[in-house]
């Protein structure tokens, strides 16, 4: 009797168990986005790990994922560099794409796709969500253009950031992040 006693206290219960399964589950999504949020370490190269890759013909998939609620969270974003990275909200139905300077090489960005959003008839916002960035700022700005478009809109859009604003082409590789 004392050895179950002994069990039941120090063995988890089925209930304990999915608490510590979500536990594991969000350590391991906090390392998987230190490892491959949108910022240019080039030491992430040599990884064994890596996140999924597309090229910019294949995001529609993803954002119909997005869009069906398959995905992580509720945003993907996509980089090539860690500098280019622009995320995909969904808002009341329609996508937002927005790119967070979270690095020093990523704020020339930042006017170059306000540029981007004004000559293609966008609204833009400014906004933060706190994040401390790797230069000297108290949080990283977040520039939101909102382009309230549907699926096969964003990925178009999508594929115009990238080859004007960013120098990308059809054939550049990208890693999908969350």
């Amino acid at each position: 009797m004392m050895v179950l006693m002994w069990k039941a206290r120090w063995f988890p219960t089925i209930t304990n168990f999915k608490s510590m399964k979500s536990i594991i589950r969000m350590g391991i999504l906090s390392g998987f986005l230190s490892l491959f949020g949108c910022t240019n370490n080039a030491s992430l190269t040599d990884s064994s790990i890596r996140a999924k890759q597309i090229v910019i013909t294949e995001l529609n998939g993803q954002l119909k994922l997005l869009d069906q609620h398959k995905t992580e969270f509720d945003l993907i974003g996509i980089t090539s560099n860690g500098i280019d990275c622009i995320y995909f909200v969904k808002d009341s139905n329609k996508f937002q794409i927005e790119f967070e300077a979270m690095g020093n090489d990523q704020i020339q960005f930042i006017d170059k796709l306000k540029a981007f959003a004004s000559q293609n008839g966008y609204a833009t916002q400014m906004k933060t969500y706190g994040n401390k960035p790797q230069y000297d700022a108290p949080e990283a700005p977040v520039l939101k253009i909102l382009t309230n478009s549907d699926i096969e809109e964003t990925a178009v859009i999508a594929q115009k950031i990238q080859r004007d604003v960013f120098g990308n082409n059809e054939e550049t590789k990208y890693d999908v992040v969350p």
